[in-house]
């Protein structure tokens, strides 16, 4: 079997009725008054996302998504193509049954690991291990090793002004379901910089919010590396020790990525385990992360570390030495949000997962894939991932302005 063709169809994906109803910036002034409904469909402005299908001569086709938020990810759709079309080159001719090939070919033309590659290498692993399975007859999960269960319980973000708002949307989702809420903090930091008053209210809106929380409930105080100091950092934690202590709180990035010192000195003086996000970039920094003791979990984003190919070996360094794994939507559809699930149902200690991105947006080309359902990710036995592709709706959502 080789490859004979790699099909690159940039998405116009735009957000539902409800998630539109706000600018994007959901903890802005302006949204003040904003409903629980629409606060729980706010997050990001839509990514820019290619949708990748792998073809070959025997007929199996495989499908990938691969997606970037320039604001998050440094690159845009632009760059993404390019790569896209790099690594297509290489493949053309390739056997995709032979998986550790595939990525090799890819870093031929990538060099020494360009981070701006990963989501397009992504794309391209997502799409292999789709037509791998298939060419087997089993789920993806079953190629990564077998499924450790088949349902997965769901994590969601809480974006708000304040402390009210935050609460209605922690129970839209409860109600749900769920068992993991992540409480965003720093948007007011990053707007307008460190100052008495701004700490004070991150402060504030943490412990307002977990104070009211059920112990049950897994909740990540997720800083998107706003707090960039150490010492502020332990300072409003000790605050939310004494005033609100959770016996399931976590604290997330709080710090630079690249400062995986200042976040082991957090570590070793505070009870809260460390949860560390933008840092994992890579198995080699994941290595690093484990020889300095910086975190008793991390966030892993397939979509940034170029696939699940490279995400196994970081399971399996967090696995060898104790550190758990929490999955975050990326790219952000049906597909990509299905891919998340299978790797998850793998992973030995399961985490709330965030699978549900693909709900915020007003239609979708893919049909099948997980089920969401009473705050679970539901996984079926389809081939592969189990999506198959609307044509019509592909059709209509190709962004005709790439």
């Amino acid at each position: 079997m080789i490859i004979t063709g790699i099909d690159l169809i940039p998405l116009s994906l735009t957000m539902g009725q409800v998630g539109s109803a706000l600018g994007f910036d959901s903890s802005s002034v302006e949204n003040k008054g904003a409903s629980a409904e629409t606060l729980a469909a706010q997050r990001y402005a839509p990514p820019e996302t290619v949708f990748v299908r792998i073809l070959t001569d025997e007929k199996f086709e495989g499908f990938g998504d691969g997606a970037t938020l320039p604001h998050y990810l440094g690159h845009g759709i632009g760059s993404m193509l390019d790569w896209l079309k790099r690594f297509r080159k290489v493949l053309i001719g390739c056997n995709p049954l032979n998986i550790a090939d595939i990525h090799r070919q890819m870093e031929s033309v990538a060099s020494i690991g360009v981070p701006g590659c990963r989501p397009a290498q992504a794309a391209i692993d997502m799409a292999i291990y789709d037509l791998v399975a298939k060419v087997h007859g089993c789920p993806v999960y079953e190629l990564l090793g077998g499924a450790l269960r088949q349902e997965v319980e769901l994590q969601t973000q809480m974006h708000g002004h304040s402390v009210e708002q935050l609460l209605s949307v922690c129970e839209y989702y409860m109600n749900k379901g769920f068992t993991g809420l992540k409480l965003k903090i720093g948007g007011k930091i990053r707007r307008e910089g460190f100052s008495k008053s701004s700490i004070d209210e991150e402060a504030e809106k943490i412990i307002g919010v977990v104070s009211r929380l059920p112990g049950s409930i897994q909740v990540d105080v997720d800083a998107n590396q706003a707090l960039a100091s150490p010492k502020i950092t332990i300072g409003i934690f000790e605050r939310v020790l004494r005033e609100a202590f959770h016996p399931n709180l976590a604290i997330e990035q709080p710090l630079h990525h690249l400062d995986i010192a200042g976040h082991a000195f957090i570590r070793r003086r505070l009870p809260f385990p460390m949860v560390l996000d933008e840092a994992v970039t890579s198995p080699e920094a994941m290595i690093q992360i484990v020889r300095l003791q910086a975190a008793d979990r991390v966030v892993l984003k397939p979509n940034r570390v170029g696939g699940l190919w490279q995400a196994q070996k970081i399971v399996s360094i967090c696995e060898a030495n104790g550190i758990g794994i929490s999955l975050d939507t990326m790219p952000f559809t049906l597909l990509g949000d299905t891919m998340l699930c299978h790797l998850g149902s793998t992973i030995k200690v399961h985490y709330p997962l965030d699978g549900e991105g693909h709900t915020f947006f007003s239609s979708s080309p893919f049909v099948g894939g997980v089920t969401l359902k009473n705050g679970h990710g539901i996984l079926s036995k389809q081939p592969g991932f189990g999506v198959e592709i609307d044509e019509d709706q592909l059709s209509k959502m190709a962004d005709a302005s790439v």
